[in-house]
């Protein structure tokens, strides 16, 4: 068989560390799972706490896009072009970081690549 014909095996997928995302409030890392929804999305925090956001009627599209929580503080929206998000309390400064993907097990010996869920 020449060098040409050669197949390697594909190389297995990377899986989650877990369910949780390396999420961060104020700096701080804390896993969080993120849900979106119709009209926003939910954070349950792997301390226990949750909330729900609910997305708010933009006036102008060029505006980053705003969010109520349900004790009635407003979020301002960041995207990040990875694809992970920002959210600054427009009222405190208080920030939420989610980023779009999991973390990954370590991977075997050879293997690169993003994770999958």
């Amino acid at each position: 068989m020449s060098q040409a014909q050669v197949r390697l095996p594909p190389p297995a997928p990377q899986i989650p560390r877990d369910a949780w995302k390396d999420c961060a409030y104020n700096g701080e890392t804390i896993g969080c799972i993120d849900a979106q929804l119709a009209e926003g999305f939910r954070v349950a925090w792997k301390d226990g706490l949750r909330m729900t956001y609910t997305r708010l009627t933009r006036r102008n599209p060029t505006e980053p896009q705003h969010y109520r929580d349900r004790l009635g503080g407003i979020w301002s929206e960041e995207i990040f072009q990875q694809g992970n998000k920002e959210l600054t309390n427009v009222s405190t400064g208080n920030r939420i970081f989610i980023p779009l993907r999991f973390p990954c097990k370590p991977p075997l010996k050879g293997e690169v690549g993003y994770c999958h869920h």
